[in-house]
């Protein structure tokens, strides 16, 4: 079933998707980025958070809008920025509407995405499209 999306402009924002960060921390883990001893010793605030895991943040707030489009017609690409997110962070994920391009019969959405914590600071940054029905002409 493809989802409907309402009409939008440019400048507009999507849907936000809220989560709290979580990982399982192995002290043995094979990136030691994602221990709270190392990355502690080279001043982050404890075991970061995998960038697989934030950007599934993301993903979920694309699929809410797109519904099954998503899967087969979506595109992303996101950057890790500023100090990365630890166990217990408040994560917003946004999409915000820059520009709409003519694709077939259908509209290509593209969107600046990011994901910030509780303090607005963004720990990822990207743009993402996805294709929707074109406008109706009456």
């Amino acid at each position: 079933m493809e989802k409907a999306t309402p009409p939008v402009k440019l400048g507009d924002e999507i849907p936000v998707l809220v989560k709290t960060a979580y990982m399982p921390i192995d002290p043995n883990a094979r990136n030691v980025i994602h221990t709270d001893d190392y990355a502690r010793d080279f001043g982050m605030r404890g075991a970061l958070i995998g960038g697989s895991q934030l950007l599934s943040y993301i993903l979920e707030m694309l699929y809410g809008y797109f519904g099954n489009n998503w899967y087969s017609q979506g595109r992303i690409k996101v950057s890790y920025v500023g100090g990365g997110a630890i166990n217990g962070d408040v994560l917003t994920a946004h999409g915000r509407l820059r520009e709409v391009q003519p694709e077939a019969a259908e509209e290509r959405l593209w969107l600046d995405v990011w994901l910030s914590n509780q303090t607005g600071d963004r720990v990822a940054v990207g743009e993402a499209s996805c294709t929707q029905p074109g406008p109706t002409t009456p």
